[in-house]
């Protein structure tokens, strides 16, 4: 086991990767994988700040899943872990709206990435996640592997592929959602990708391709890829079968 982690070895850890000034990511979290960190899952969301700088964005997932009947954005809390909760109580950081699967960002792109979040389906093109893909976005995974990786996603939706969906136009889902300036509004979801192969093959694909760089903070077990070669490995998987 590592000896207590420090807000500097998870700085450290981070640029070693390659992660840096102005890049924006989605992060997909452990803390419990880390070891024992001074601070909690504030220091990691402090060293991911720093290391992006006020230039850069980071996002993650700040999720309540598709048995949600009641969405606040500013007070339902996220089921994706202790870091995504510290992100999304952190001052100025920002959550989407999407009843099921939203997200919460700090950063520059704030304004570019929220704010259509009810337009679109969750997880799928024109989303948060996807506006931050097309910009550049990177993808890190700390001490979680592709089961948890969203990008996959939207892979799956610019595919085609609706053999998964948990919603559809004939099996919908409504969800009361507290919006910050029309008050309670249901919401109809229509769409919500499932669970393909995509997410089994990604770790095996991304590798034979030389897109993953790999590391170790503390005890945790890291991977850091572009969002686009996610997506584009995803059309490829499902392309094949």
């Amino acid at each position: 086991m590592c000896k207590s982690i420090k807000c500097i070895d998870i700085i450290q850890g981070l640029r070693g990767m390659g992660l840096g000034a102005g890049d924006g990511v989605m992060v997909h979290s452990s803390l419990s994988s880390m070891g024992h960190v001074d601070g909690g899952a504030e220091t990691v969301v402090d060293a991911f700040l720093e290391v992006v700088g006020y230039q850069g964005t980071l996002m993650v997932p700040t999720f309540t899943h598709s048995n949600t009947e009641y969405f606040d954005p500013l007070n339902s809390p996220s089921k994706n872990g202790a870091i995504t909760e510290a992100v999304r109580k952190r001052s100025g950081a920002i959550r989407s709206l999407h009843p099921t699967h939203a997200v919460t960002v700090i950063g520059s792109e704030v304004e570019g990435l929220i704010g259509k979040d009810l337009e679109h389906g969750a997880l799928g093109q024109g989303c948060a996640l996807h506006r931050l893909i097309d910009r550049g976005g990177l993808v890190f995974l700390l001490g979680v592997d592709h089961q948890a990786n969203s990008v996959i996603h939207i892979g799956e939706d610019l595919a085609g592929d609706d053999r998964h969906r948990h919603f559809s136009p004939e099996n919908p889902k409504r969800v009361t959602v507290k919006h910050p300036r029309d008050g309670e509004i249901v919401v109809t979801l229509t769409s919500m990708m499932g669970h393909t192969t995509a997410f089994d093959e990604m770790d095996g694909f991304l590798r034979s391709r030389g897109q993953v760089v790999e590391g170790r903070i503390g005890d945790a077990e890291c991977q850091l890829m572009k969002g686009v070669d996610v997506v584009k490995a995803t059309v490829d998987i499902l392309g094949s079968l």
